[in-house]
């Protein structure tokens, strides 16, 4: 064999180890995200930053609402809603609304 052929031999190795990281990468992050999206029971509504590190989201858990400020930290639970708060189509408007009725 020539010096020409091993190389082959190594460029197409190589391009198949790249091929199925790739792949695996793929497929990991797909059921990471089906697995997540098939859950249905925790969803975020909205979310405001307040700083670099600091912001508040609003998130529904079966049908309840429930507002929390996260930091680097800790997450807070700042207010609870037994129902949905206003149209989550209008977007930042419904949330401003839930932020008014919480403070």
């Amino acid at each position: 064999m020539e010096i020409g052929d091993h190389i082959t031999q190594v460029g197409l190795a190589l391009a198949l180890i790249v091929a199925l990281v790739i792949a695996l990468g793929y497929v990991v992050k797909r059921l990471n995200h089906g697995g997540l999206r098939n859950a249905g029971d925790i969803k975020v509504v909205a979310t405001t930053f307040l700083g670099p590190k600091e912001r508040i989201v609003l998130v529904e858990v079966k049908g309840r609402q429930v507002l929390v400020g996260v930091n680097p930290q800790s997450i807070r639970t700042l207010t609870e809603f037994d129902g949905r708060c206003g149209s989550t189509d209008s977007g930042s408007d419904s949330f401003d609304r839930v932020l008014e009725a919480a403070s």
